[in-house]
């Protein structure tokens, strides 16, 4: 109904200004392009409908899906050819935006495949995926009839590797069938390329990332990083299996993992001895039973103290907690109206990915609310690095240790001593998520191009995925484990997610060297600056992402550089290559100090209304003054000392992000000089000395930063200029 208006509105329009000016073609074409935009919104509505009906598995849920989807495809090609015909030189002057809009619609992506070509890809993807989730006889252990579900939580429990065998085996029984994934559906790529106007799949996967080169990028990028990801191989080899084990590829299931895309349940058995950091967070987010919608208004909790905003309790309140994790959104193209499937597990991936998953929702919010309503500014099918940058910057975000305080999961004071324990263990926590997705994602883009470009021999082809990941990644799957993935199954490319993780430490990069001080809360100033993550937000895809990285990293440049990514795991880094050596007894970091030990259960929490520590308004007269002990034992080592095992340079990550470690011993009056009892003025002129200094030093430090953001402000407004 609503295209038959269309094209009655656009004809009635084409003869009431027959005969008129360019200007009148540019509005022309605009209302053709609104009326196409809207056609798009009431056709992703019912879509959203059939998807939700599918996620939660309602009766008919998959066929309804499968119907709006199919449809979807033939929409598209209708609408594309609509635009085609009304386009002209004259009717896109001097309009960059209209330019933008009309590009998006005319290049959708694999919709312009066929017909029975598209019906193909979308049945056979959304037929695999329904039969995954759905599935109740996976093997899991005790338990012979699971869901997928109780598949992925009894996995991270298990510690009998035959049984993870099995466990994998049942899951890999449901996977589509591989020929017909190499014979029908791989080949539909080079289809859609054609159809979009490009040569190869890699410059249709390059123009639908949005980055010149994006391939030639990641794979340079990759080199710089394989090194890190080599190490943490390496020693999960030497954990698990012993050091005859390292250098040789590890089994997947033996990672706890289905495809090896995250290692994240075998962290207990790589931490350091020192763990105490992990332990507490465990056990705390049990007790506060952070899963589920717990978690998810957590997340929000960051959120509003970033001042990004909030979520409408709507979208919480008609959101689903009871299906299968990672988190699923549904978008219905309008403000507001999402809604989104996830699981109630409490676990510390599960609260990492609710950040993500929340500042996503957000994201897709402020898009909508500031694209004047037209769906191809918030919904083109392109994978833009800023979308996954900024939701997993705020995953960062979740276990600074300021943000682990206010989330009542690790007091802030407990952190301060021996923070480089710390530091590594959540370095740890993190490279488990995300050096495996780094690899899995440039791993299967790259197959996936050799497999298209006859660079594997046909022969080979069907065996080809195993040995690919075993000498890419140094694992051993099986040749078809990759046909579990949405990405795969509907020839998405997972180059823009990849950009997303080295867009992410790079976000943290740029803020973390504008502190002012070791000691400042790194959150608080991600707030004070917090306009640099909303703007992309806003302008949604409007813009070539690209466009806006310099001023998302406050930077005159918009590349894309791998040591943000190096810079942030240093700690890490250097901690692996202890271990991974030999000669060099590791066993500790450095020396310990035991914290006061206190009842998990009576450990003091912040209210939500406390003032976070470390402001710039401290009162200096209230600071207390060690006239005795030794001024440099407040000054960070960096591993200047030779005869230190470990480091404690530990880049923006940590030095930047912590206050000092707090003192550690009690100064005993009786081992004072005796001469001191007749100092006493001498010793209060010098603590006198002392606070003055101090104040001079935080004057000069607030006029430097005042300096800083006028120099700031004076090149944004010159950059505007």
């Amino acid at each position: 109904m609503r295209a038959s208006f269309t094209l009655f509105s656009v004809c009635l329009y084409a003869l009431l200004s027959s005969g008129t000016s360019s200007g009148d073609d540019r509005r022309w074409l605009m209302s053709l392009v609104d009326l196409v935009e809207l056609d798009y919104e009431d056709n992703c509505e019912q879509r959203a409908t059939a998807s939700w009906n599918e996620l939660i598995g309602a009766p008919k849920g998959l066929a309804k899906k499968l119907e709006r989807d199919k449809a979807f495809g033939i929409l598209s090609r209708q609408q594309t050819a609509e635009v085609k015909s009304a386009v002209s030189p004259k009717a896109l002057a001097s309009d960059d935006l209209l330019k933008r809009r009309v590009k998006l619609l005319l290049q959708p992506g694999d919709t312009l495949l066929e017909p029975e070509q598209w019906i193909r890809l979308v049945t056979f993807g959304n037929t695999a995926l329904h039969k995954l989730r759905f599935a109740t006889d996976y093997y899991c252990g005790t338990q012979t009839n699971c869901t997928l579900r109780e598949l992925n939580r009894n996995m991270a429990k298990q510690h009998d590797e035959d049984v993870l065998l099995r466990m994998k085996n049942s899951w890999e029984q449901k996977l589509p069938n591989q020929k017909e994934y190499l014979e029908h559906i791989l080949p539909l790529l080079r289809n859609a390329s054609k159809e979009n106007g490009y040569k190869t799949v890699e410059e249709y996967w390059d123009s639908l990332a949005e980055y010149e080169g994006a391939l030639l990028k990641v794979r340079e990028i990759w080199d710089y990083i394989n090194p890190l990801y080599v190490k943490l191989h390496k020693y999960i080899a030497l954990k698990l299996k012993g050091a005859d084990a390292v250098g040789k590829p590890l089994p997947v299931h033996l990672l706890k993992s289905l495809n090896g895309d995250d290692w994240s349940n075998i962290i207990e058995n790589l931490l350091p001895e020192r763990a105490d950091i992990y332990q507490k967070l465990h056990v705390h987010l049990r007790l506060q039973e952070y899963g589920g919608l717990k978690a998810f208004k957590q997340a929000e909790n960051l959120l509003k103290f970033l001042e990004i905003g909030e979520i409408e309790p709507e979208i919480f309140a008609e959101s689903y907690f009871n299906g299968s994790c990672p988190t699923s959104i549904v978008d219905s193209c309008k403000p507001n109206k999402l809604r989104f499937v996830t699981c109630g597990d409490i676990s510390l991936v599960n609260y990492i990915e609710a950040h993500e998953a929340v500042t996503k929702l957000k994201y897709k919010i402020t898009s909508a609310l500031h694209s004047n309503n037209t769906y191809v500014l918030r919904e083109a099918t392109r994978y833009s690095a800023i979308y996954e940058a900024i939701p997993g910057f705020i995953s960062l975000l979740s276990l600074n240790p300021h943000t682990l305080d206010r989330a009542k999961l690790y007091p802030l004071e407990r952190f301060n001593y021996n923070p480089n324990y710390h530091r590594l263990v959540l370095q740890l926590i993190i490279a488990l998520r995300d050096l495996p997705k780094l690899n899995y994602y440039i791993a299967a883009d790259e197959w996936r191009l050799k497999v298209l470009t006859g660079t594997i021999p046909s022969s080979k082809v069907a065996a080809s995925w195993k040995e690919f990941r075993a000498n890419f990644s140094m694992l051993e799957t099986s040749d078809k484990d990759i046909l579990g993935d949405s990405y795969v199954l509907f020839n998405k490319p997972f180059v823009g997610k990849f950009m997303g993780i080295i867009l992410k430490y790079q976000i943290y990069q740029s803020f973390a060297e504008e502190l002012i001080s070791d000691d400042y809360d790194l959150v608080k100033h991600v707030m004070e600056k917090n306009e640099r993550l909303i703007e992309p937000m806003i302008r949604g895809f409007s813009a070539k992402w690209p466009e806006m990285v310099s001023d998302l990293l406050a930077k005159r440049e918009n590349s894309l550089e791998y040591t943000g990514l190096t810079d942030y795991f240093r700690l890490l880094d250097e901690y692996l290559d202890n271990q991974l050596d030999p000669s060099t007894d590791s066993n500790d970091i450095a020396e310990y100090v035991d914290p006061p030990e206190t009842d998990v259960s009576q450990e003091r929490v912040p209210d939500e209304n406390d003032i976070p520590i470390n402001q710039n308004n401290i009162d200096l007269k209230q600071i207390p003054v060690d006239t005795n002990g030794n001024i440099m034992d407040n000054v960070i080592d960096t591993g200047g000392d030779n005869h230190n095992k470990f480091s404690f340079e530990t880049s923006t990550v940590g030095v930047l992000e912590i206050k000092n470690p707090v003192a550690t011993g009690e100064h005993n009056e009786e081992t004072r000089p005796k001469e001191a009892s007749y100092n006493t003025y001498w010793w209060i002129g010098i603590s006198v000395a002392l606070v003055v200094i101090i104040a001079l030093v935080a004057i000069i430090a607030r006029k430097r930063h005042s300096h800083r953001k006028q120099l700031e402000r004076q090149r944004r407004e010159n950059t505007v200029a």
